[in-house]
């Protein structure tokens, strides 16, 4: 029995010097397995590293070549700009010099008239002379100093800010020259807008606004003088100081249309009764419209056509209408295609008067042009 137990501890000493050996043997193998994975990877993470730095070196090669490419298409772009101020300036100082030079035979037309009235009234400014240019206003600010390039990223952002600025400086010094040389660009949708008269009507197309709407007036068609324009007067007129009786040689009269012949043009729809024929209008008091688009500049009647040229805007179309040729001058107006006249006036008073122009073949090329057609019209916008 002792024999039998002695034999047992010395083989659970065995196993356990043996588990021991075995313990130990694993966490050696252990920290070798550690230790020569530190000192692999540390190789890979420096090779990382490195292929990361070459990476960022190539962006930064890219953007360097993108920044150049970026400058050569400003500095085109500059040099565009630069010949069209050039340009802008000499056209500039050729139409100052004009202007200038009608306005010196103005003031001396109206020295002249004055003097020979005995009064001399101040100018209010409006006739469109302008003051000498006013001095060139201070550069603009100085964009911040560009990078040195070390960071590779921030370059192509500091490049573009400072030829932004270079452009806004030159669009800067081209609007400056405009306003000093007191030629005035083109109006935005807020600064006015064009400005008609919308002759035969009280009301104006879709989109625009109506200044006002009244009654046609001018001088007498047999009176030799006087004003020989056609004039959109209000329907209440507000008065200044007045004298009873006629001291003047001067006077307006309404407008009445003169269309009893069997050719004419115009259409009904804007009439009491549109089953009445045209001949309607004959003797009736003419009427019109004053009208605003608000988001355009420029207006012009087109004589002879009833369409706008491309680009243009037909604000409305109808017939060129005058002075018969036997009464004073007058000039051309647009008379809308479907006229409304005034409800008031209908007897023949005469007054200034509305007859359609027809072509006469002569000096006008026939037959593009034909012998006593009626001429039609329209007013176009932009």
């Amino acid at each position: 029995m002792k024999m039998e137990r002695k034999e047992r501890m010395y083989l659970f000493s065995i196993a356990i010097f043996a588990v021991a050996i075995a313990i130990i043997s694993l966490v050696c193998s252990m920290f070798l397995y550690f230790e020569s994975q530190k000192q692999n990877k540390r190789p890979m993470q420096e090779n990382d590293e490195m292929l990361k730095m070459r990476n960022e070196f190539m962006k930064m090669k890219d953007d360097f070549i993108r920044g150049q490419d970026l400058i050569e298409e400003l500095n085109i772009r500059i040099g565009t700009l630069e010949t069209e101020a050039l340009l802008h300036r000499t056209n500039v100082a050729d139409k100052r010099d004009g202007k200038e030079d009608y306005n010196v035979t103005r003031r001396k037309r109206e020295a002249i008239a004055a003097d020979q009235a005995g009064n001399v009234y101040g100018r209010d400014g409006r006739d469109g002379s302008m003051g000498p240019p006013g001095p060139q206003g201070p550069p603009g600010p100085q964009g911040p100093a560009g990078r040195d390039g070390r960071d590779g990223l921030s370059g192509q952002g500091q490049w573009n800010n400072e030829l932004s600025h270079l452009l806004e400086q030159l669009h800067h010094d081209i609007t400056n020259n405009n306003r000093t040389s007191g030629v005035q660009g083109p109006s935005g949708p807020s600064a006015g807008g064009a400005v008609y008269v919308r002759w035969g009507r009280t009301t104006c197309p879709d989109t625009t606004e109506n200044v006002y709407s009244g009654i046609m007036g001018k001088s007498h068609y047999a009176h030799t003088g006087s004003g020989g324009n056609y004039l959109c007067l209000p329907r209440e007129p507000e008065w200044g100081k007045t004298t009873a009786g006629g001291q003047s040689a001067a006077f307006i009269y309404g407008v009445e249309y003169q269309v009893s012949y069997d050719n004419n043009p115009f259409l009904t729809n804007n009439f009491p009764d549109p089953t009445k024929p045209a001949t309607w209008l004959h003797d009736h008091d003419a009427v019109c419209a004053v009208c605003r688009v608000p988001d355009r500049s420029s207006h012009f009647m087109l004589p002879a056509m009833k369409t706008c040229p491309d680009s243009w805007i037909k604000e409305y179309n109808g017939y060129l209408m005058s002075e018969r040729d036997s009464s004073q001058k007058s000039e051309f107006i647009c008379v809308d295609e479907a006229p409304e006249a005034d409800a008031g006036g209908h007897e023949n008073k005469n007054g200034g008067l509305l007859y359609v122009v027809e072509a006469r073949c002569g000096s006008l090329p026939c037959p593009n042009y034909q012998d006593y057609m009626e001429l039609t019209c329209a007013v176009c916008t932009k």
